[in-house]
């Protein structure tokens, strides 16, 4: 989603004008340029985490073993962070957008959507994944989830 979205904003820009200024194009606005590489550097570190918690679980299961408690917690913040580096750079694509990308025939408008209802489901609550993975970095034998 994070990629399409990227690949909507990018393609509008370089017909789009930055309302109430003096660029014909937002293409040509540093302030522009500058959101959209960070939204992509952050779609870029969403990728990343994501691709490793994948490889961790793939290896495991390749070799037909479990995880030890510090990856599995580690997978479980990469998935957050992933989630939270990707909701945040569909935010800041939707502001180098503009307004018109909340309309309802908008496909930014559904990427936003969906990544946020999906961003927001219970097993991937970023701060969760974090808390777990600093419990388990620390030491801290507390508990606050099953799911690890």
């Amino acid at each position: 989603m994070g990629r399409a979205a990227l690949k909507l904003v990018t393609e509008k820009a370089v017909i789009k004008p930055v309302s109430y200024t003096y660029y014909e194009t937002q293409a040509e606005s540093v302030g522009v340029q500058l959101q959209v590489a960070e939204a992509a550097m952050k779609i870029d570190t969403a990728h990343l985490h994501a691709h490793r918690a994948a490889a961790d679980l793939d290896t495991a299961a390749a070799r037909g073993t479990t995880l030890d408690v510090l990856t599995r917690a580690r997978v479980r913040a990469d998935s957050g962070h992933a989630i939270e580096n990707l909701l945040s750079a569909i935010g800041t694509l939707l502001n180098v957008h503009g307004a018109g990308a909340f309309a309802d025939a908008s496909a930014l408008q559904r990427i936003w959507r969906d990544a946020s209802v999906a961003g927001r489901h219970a097993a991937s609550i970023p701060a969760v994944g974090m808390e777990v993975y600093g419990k388990v970095l620390l030491g801290v034998e507390e508990r606050i989830t099953p799911f690890v």
